[in-house]
């Protein structure tokens, strides 16, 4: 048995390698993939509702599309997904929905929800096979059908209504784990089905802590509680007490950049980082190769269809044979569940590593701070961070960026949250962040030099306080915890609604 076991294990590895490297990711295969997958979303749609108000048996080729089909938002999309959630039937899709993904958003509140028919699950778990395959080429000493694998995601199913379930996409998926994966995941489905947080924390360290993990997946906040809650558990000091042939670290949600210092100081040693640049709509970006010096390039999703809206100059729809490397796109995708022109809202930028077709992920729409025409951007909010934190070797767990008026003039004010007792001076910190601001942002300088900005300010929260947050949105998926406020009055209305029994720390 063990023999015949062993070989079946061996031709499942190999067809991961071979997976992998026949995937699409050449820039002229994934443009004429883009032609089968709009004729396909379209014969698929044709008879629904959004079909005939988009007048889509007017379009006859992807170029048709990318030039005639509006793009929409999600509030766009919003009366098609209600009638759905109603009963309406061949509204986006013509299939059933299985299931509503629901969508924290940076806000917090579920301000989304988006209808899942089974094309689009298969969609879904297509990718962790391209991202499984992708890895056995990446990491070819770990045997991902025999390597344990810890996994960890939200509630699959929050509420039912009118007889759909509601929940999010990552506990959805963790129900669906490809049948090779399954054995050697952790933990079980009847785990991560237990709704009190504490109890499924003690399951999953009992259920994992003797097995071999050397791969764990899933949102950096959540992980690290885990890895905490491991370490307390067997009293340990680092995680490669427990698991010492952990070595791969698979994320979503959020950049690792600011956790991962983190993460390897609870492991013990340097974890290599692989990106999947997911969202409750799809799975958008898969890991190219590692993270690495602050980069994390993807290659896309082959299943989807794809245009792009220049961030600068004329807002005119391009196709994948119109992109220009380097230049900062809106990222446009079409879903096998009817949304077949959305909005991300994300902004990413492509380039060609041996007629490969990369990207990265360069920011959101609307996101970083602009009080005096500086365009701070989310790399450099969180760049500014790290290094102050770095400079001045303050364990500092988040912080808020929001306007504040400093004598008159409009200033930048970092909220810090640091443990309890940490000996903090504020003085030296609001100095360095304006510094290390000054450094990264020459518009920032110039502001600051003139005198149009006046210097950064500091207040400091218990971190105790946002752990407790954190844990009490533990099971709304993707969640997000929001950085940047455009308004001092978003800001504190945030504050009074998520963090108001908390107070100051100093």
């Amino acid at each position: 048995m063990f023999a015949v076991n062993h070989v079946v294990q061996s031709l499942g590895q190999k067809y991961l390698k071979t997976y992998g490297q026949r995937m699409t990711v050449n820039h002229q295969d994934l443009l004429s993939k883009q032609e089968k997958n709009f004729a396909s979303l379209k014969r698929a749609m044709t008879g629904t509702r959004i079909y005939k108000d988009l007048r889509l048996s007017h379009i006859h080729s992807y170029e048709e599309f990318v030039n005639h089909v509006p793009v929409l938002s999600y509030d766009e999309y919003a009366p098609y997904v209600d009638m759905i959630a109603a009963g309406h039937k061949d509204i986006l899709f013509k299939d059933k929905a299985d299931y509503f993904g629901l969508s924290s958003g940076t806000s917090g509140k579920d301000s989304k929800r988006v209808p899942y028919n089974e094309r689009m699950i298969r969609m879904f778990i297509k990718s962790q096979k391209r991202i499984a395959s992708k890895l056995s080429t990446l990491e070819p000493n770990i045997n991902l059908l025999q390597a344990g694998r810890l996994t960890f995601g939200s509630d699959p199913y929050l509420y039912s209504q009118n007889g759909f379930k509601f929940g999010y996409i990552s506990g959805i998926l963790s129900t669906r784990v490809p049948k090779a994966l399954a054995k050697n995941t952790f933990p079980c489905r009847e785990v991560l089905a237990i709704s009190n947080w504490d109890k499924k924390i003690e399951m999953l360290v009992n259920e994992s802590i003797q097995q071999d993990i050397q791969v764990v997946s899933g949102i950096p906040t959540y992980i690290i509680s885990i890895f905490e809650a491991v370490l307390q558990k067997t009293g340990k000091t680092h995680i490669n007490e427990i698991w010492p042939n952990l070595k791969v670290f698979v994320y979503a949600a959020t950049p690792i950049k600011q956790y991962q210092e983190r993460i390897d100081r609870l492991v013990g040693h340097e974890l290599n980082y692989y990106g999947v640049y997911a969202a409750t709509e799809a799975a958008i970006g898969l890991p190219y190769e590692k993270y690495e010096n602050g980069r994390q390039r993807y290659f896309l999703n082959p299943d989807l269809i794809y245009s792009f809206t220049p961030v600068n100059g004329p807002k005119k729809n391009v196709g994948l044979h119109q992109i220009e490397m380097g230049v900062a796109y809106y990222l446009n995708v079409g879903t096998p569940n009817g949304m077949i022109h959305y909005c991300m809202k994300d902004v990413v930028s492509f380039d060609l590593n041996n007629g490969d077709l990369v990207f990265e992920f360069v920011g959101r729409k609307s996101t970083g701070m602009n009080l005096a025409a500086e365009k701070v951007s989310d790399d450099e909010i969180l760049d500014c961070y790290l290094n102050t934190k770095n400079s001045l070797n303050v364990d500092m767990r988040h912080f808020f960026l929001s306007p504040v008026l400093n004598n008159g003039k409009a200033a930048y004010l970092w909220t810090l949250f640091v443990p309890e007792k940490a000996n903090i001076n504020v003085e030296s910190l609001a100095a360095t962040l304006d510094q290390q601001m000054q450094k990264l942002n020459g518009d920032y300088h110039d502001c600051r030099e003139v005198g149009v900005l006046g210097p950064a300010q500091v207040q400091i929260m218990n971190a105790d306080y946002l752990q407790a947050y954190f844990e009490k949105n533990r099971s709304r998926g993707q969640f997000k915890m929001k950085t940047t406020f455009e308004t001092a009055e978003e800001y504190l209305n945030f504050i009074r609604t998520n963090l108001e029994q908390t107070g100051l720390a100093q």
